[in-house]
């Protein structure tokens, strides 16, 4: 099946704060604890740009639906390329519009419990070019059943 390797069992690296090439993968809906709405949104560094950590992921990124919080989300809408006016009947709509956009993610770092973890700081346009959406194709002869 495989030979066991040592060398290729090392942890990743850690993420240190930085600019990163990312993809929005993931959004789940929560409550925070002072009852507001939130987005939990997680992210998956670029394997396809030259930059250190390629598929690593940065997870728990929050978007609490408040007022005094929309700048996360104005922020992020234009990184992403949203078009200035776009309108969403709510925060679902927009996670949907937003997952899978490339962004450049400013990351920084937080501790909880005394481990180190990043954190997103801010979000700014993509540097790069998106990734490739090539169409899969897959035909009856590709498949053993």
């Amino acid at each position: 099946m495989f030979t066991v390797d040592h060398s290729k069992g090392d942890s990743f690296e850690p993420i240190k704060p930085g600019e990163y090439e990312a993809t929005v993968m993931h959004f789940e809906e929560k409550t925070a604890a002072s009852g507001n709405k939130r987005l939990v949104v997680d992210y998956e560094i670029r394997s396809d740009v030259e930059q250190p950590c390629q598929g690593q992921k940065i997870l728990y990124d929050n978007f609490t639906v408040t007022e005094n919080a929309m700048w996360r989300f104005h922020q992020a809408s234009k990184a992403a390329g949203f078009p200035n006016g776009m309108k969403f009947k709510d925060h679902i709509e927009w996670a949907n519009a937003f997952l899978n956009k490339p962004v450049r993610l400013v990351v920084g770092e937080r501790e909880h419990n005394g481990k180190k973890y990043p954190e997103v700081k801010a979000f700014k346009p993509s540097e790069e070019s998106a990734p490739n959406a090539d169409p899969v194709n897959i035909s009856d002869d590709d498949v053993p059943f």
